[in-house]
């Protein structure tokens, strides 16, 4: 998978869980860019602005109905989306050889490139406009400043992460230092040709609007300029050292399919977020939270937690405590002290929320947490699988199972 691909599948699963959270007994505005996002993703026209929300979209239903149907629809289509239109720099690159060479402007629908070069893949398009760009910024010949210089000045700021012209400021100016214009477009052209060289990642326009989905509904900032879809919402990993599902129904064969297909991405982002990158590190905690969650079968204690009241050791002070904060998360999170500590951690309030950190996000996200903070990470690395047990259970209890799941996590990973 490259890291385009396995973004869109963390952000898929992301839309999946939040899309249904979105409050409101009526279609609001989030509905509205959900929406959308829908309609764009499956290459439908706009909604109408005399449309609500998802109609059209979905047979009538409630609005929880059409949520939930929603975000199923989400988590289908954006893995798939289409891997055709480049960085968020390729668009750009193409209106700027299109203005140079006063040719029409990209029809709506075409990947940048495709009709200014023959057939090719996306690194190769980009060499050729790279070597295009620098021929033709070469026999620009205007003594003055032109639209094209804007244009290059633009691209040049955006992609290096600047700040935009002021506007009392000629093209160049602030960037570079050269005795005329003619000197301004040679360095220019010349930092084109590096900062085209270095792109990553293949996005599509479609990739930045499931983004700002993300942002909108996560309460988050607006991605900055110079930003790549994703970049801030999910980590960057170097290699797809992802699990797949096969993988984990090989580790947990005795697991509903269903549960573990709703895991599988969280699971992934934890390993990730807390460097359980290892064939060992993986096989560990995936024994451990594997036994820890009965099988990946519950998300939280089956007992009701009434045992927890009145523990302080746990920091339960207030009547209805135990309850409230019973085992919860893959590795079960117990008690008001620890949700607080878990909560910080993940950025999420636990203590007004307590069952939140039973949705398998969390869950998984709080194992993690728990992992990194208790540092398994090296008793991992050591195969010592008595340490880590004592560490979660407190003894030894379950070691035969641990034991099972660990052998056949190690039989997955070949170890």
């Amino acid at each position: 998978m490259t890291q385009v691909e396995i973004w869109r599948s963390q952000a898929a699963a992301t839309l999946a869980f939040l899309v249904p959270k979105i409050s409101g007994d009526i279609p609001n505005d989030r509905d509205g860019m959900v929406d959308n996002l829908l309609r764009s993703l499956n290459n439908l026209p706009p909604r109408p602005a005399n449309r609500q929300p998802y109609a059209g979209l979905f047979p009538a239903a409630d609005i929880t109905t059409w949520r939930k149907r929603a975000a199923a629809t989400l988590k289908a289509s954006v893995p798939k989306i289409k891997e055709i239109e480049g960085s968020i720099f390729d668009g750009a690159i193409d209106e700027l050889i299109r203005v140079i060479r006063k040719l029409p402007a990209r029809p709506q629908g075409r990947a940048p490139y495709a009709g200014l070069f023959t057939a090719a893949d996306l690194p190769t398009w980009r060499k050729q406009a790279s070597q295009n760009l620098v021929a033709a910024i070469a026999k620009l010949a205007e003594p003055d400043y032109t639209e094209a210089d804007r244009k290059i000045d633009d691209l040049i700021r955006a992609m290096s992460g600047l700040a935009l012209r002021p506007a009392n400021r000629n093209p160049y100016e602030g960037i570079y230092q050269a005795p005329n214009l003619t000197e301004y477009r040679k360095l220019a052209a010349r930092r084109i040709q590096q900062l085209i060289a270095v792109l990553e990642d293949d996005f599509n326009s479609q990739d930045i609007f499931v983004d700002s989905t993300i942002r909108v509904l996560n309460n988050l900032p607006p991605r900055a300029t110079n930003q790549a879809p994703y970049s801030g919402l999910y980590v960057r990993t170097t290699t797809p050292n992802l699990i797949t599902q096969e993988q984990l129904i090989a580790i947990a064969p005795y697991s509903r399919r269903d549960r573990l297909e709703k895991l599988l991405p969280h699971l992934n982002t934890t390993m990730q977020r807390y460097e359980i990158n290892t064939p060992l590190r993986k096989a560990h905690f995936l024994a451990q939270v594997g036994h820890e969650s009965d099988g990946f079968n519950t998300n939280e204690e089956y007992a009701s937690g009434a045992a927890y009241e009145g523990r302080r050791d746990l920091g339960n002070t207030q009547a209805g405590d135990g309850v409230r904060f019973k085992g919860r998360g893959l590795i079960q999170v117990t008690g008001r002290a620890n949700y607080g500590e878990c909560g910080r951690a993940l950025g999420v309030d636990l203590i007004a929320n307590p069952q939140r950190l039973g949705d398998f996000d969390l869950a998984c996200l709080s194992a993690g947490w728990y992992w990194d903070t208790r540092r398994l990470n090296p008793d991992a690395d050591f195969d010592d699988i008595l340490t880590i047990t004592r560490v979660i259970n407190g003894g030894t209890n379950g070691l035969a199972d641990r034991r099972d799941y660990l052998a056949r996590a190690k039989r997955v990973f070949r170890i």
